[in-house]
């Protein structure tokens, strides 16, 4: 079986060169033919050690002690730095980050400063969108059991289609709602809100971006449609729960914000190890006919901001003016090239990202120009939400309202990549 290399990136993914690696095994007359988790182990041993990023730093390892190629993975990965590789199936790739699909209630949600279980977001696919569930809403109890930090992560259950729960909410005026609602396959929308606000007699655009993502491009064509018979001249970008995505369409969403002001400059570069250095190449900002022309924007942050929504920082700030606010960012200035193996896909560190400054270190994330608490009791449109209302005094004022000089401390321990997209919704 020939492994396929793919030319998109997760930021950074590749997909499609028609490049193929043909795997040759020799066996003895009378030895059993291997099965495919060794036949994939021992292709995974020869791409690690032919495409890895850190292939002159990793383990020296003897891959016939391991029986499967994610065993082998965790082997050879290089820590502490290499968080990030992770391989996964065909049919959970596609559907997550090619599809935008994957099995569940269709939100996400997480514990505020009070310790109440609120929903952060929820995607419009959701059963729970048409019952007027929304960002803001507590979490009481499932299947009548109050939600704690302890049962958080198993108390919604298997990720089976058709699989019930019960849920109780507090809406956002204090009444008590009991639904029951069961999971199914949810299509993601990677825009999770847009509109203009109208601040000191400009207009602004203020989107809130969830990943990037192949349906992200359509959803793309009618907001930047909108923004731009509005007069817009600012921009609010929220990326704060935004954990990465497809490199091409980082590069739009870049050239969409900018437009005129870069054609033809360098946005970002993929640069691999130095037995791959001539797979080399940058990514170009290219005008769109929708693009806004923007010298600024004011981008909203988390430690959940990552990967390509990193790299879009990283890239834009060569070029204009970006302001970021919030808490400091993942960490993630490198991307996979993906290959494919039977359902296996493969996905090792394979370049760093730089933007046209060569500037990618920013393994302990980047910092915020102003620090701010992610506010989720409240809507993404409500002026009085924390991140929003600093981007708004920002626009107003010029300054920020107090936090400029308090410095975020970076992770203490970062979760590791996989994870952090595991995480994003339930």
């Amino acid at each position: 079986m020939m492994m396929k290399i793919f030319n998109r990136y997760i930021i950074g993914i590749l997909i499609f060169s028609g490049i193929f690696f043909l795997f040759v095994t020799g066996c003895e007359k009378d030895d059993p033919p291997p099965s495919e988790e060794i036949k994939a182990r021992d292709q995974f041993y020869e791409l690690m050690n032919d495409w890895y990023l850190w292939y002159d730093e990793m383990p020296d390892v003897d891959k016939s002690q391991y029986d499967t190629p994610e065993e082998l993975l965790e082997a050879m990965r290089y820590l502490p730095k290499d968080i990030y590789s992770y391989i996964t199936s065909w049919q959970e790739f596609e559907s997550r980050m090619l599809e935008g699909k994957y099995i569940g209630h269709g939100f996400s949600w997480g514990f505020d400063d009070n310790g109440n279980a609120r929903i952060i977001f929820i995607f419009e696919d959701s059963p729970l969108y048409n019952e007027e569930v929304r960002r803001g809403w507590i979490i009481s109890k499932v299947n009548g059991t109050p939600i704690t930090i302890e049962n958080g992560s198993t108390i919604f259950g298997d990720k089976t289609v058709g699989y019930e729960n019960t849920i109780e909410f507090i809406t956002s005026a204090d009444s008590t709602v009991s639904i029951t609602t069961a999971k199914k396959e949810i299509q993601k929308n990677s825009v999770l809100y847009y509109d203009t606000l109208h601040i000191n007699g400009t207009v602004t655009a203020h989107m809130v971006f969830q990943e990037f993502m192949q349906p992200s491009i359509e959803e793309f064509t009618e907001v930047f449609d909108y923004f731009s018979t509005t007069g817009v001249t600012e921009m609010i970008l929220d990326l704060r729960y935004n954990p990465g995505g497809l490199t091409s369409v980082a590069t739009l969403l870049a050239s969409l914000i900018t437009g005129e002001n870069t054609a033809g400059e360098i946005f970002t570069k993929c640069i691999y190890n130095d037995k791959k250095s001539d797979e080399n190449s940058s990514a170009i900002f290219e005008e769109q006919s929708n693009s806004l022309n923007l010298n600024r924007v004011i981008i909203l942050t988390t430690r959940g901001t990552a990967s390509a929504s990193e790299a879009l920082i990283n890239g834009l700030e060569p070029h204009i003016d970006v302001v970021t606010i919030g808490d400091v960012t993942y960490g993630k200035p490198v991307g996979m090239k993906v290959f494919l193996y039977e359902d296996y896909v493969f996905l090792p560190i394979t370049f760093r990202i730089a933007n046209s400054k060569n500037e990618s270190d920013y393994y302990d994330g980047i910092q915020p120009d102003a620090l701010c608490n992610d506010d989720f009791t409240r809507a993404f449109n409500n002026r009085e939400e924390a991140c929003l209302k600093e981007a708004i005094y920002y626009l107003e004022n010029g300054s920020f309202s107090g936090t400029k000089d308090r410095k975020v401390k970076a992770h203490e321990e970062k979760v590791s990549y996989r994870k952090l997209l595991e995480k994003r919704a339930i």
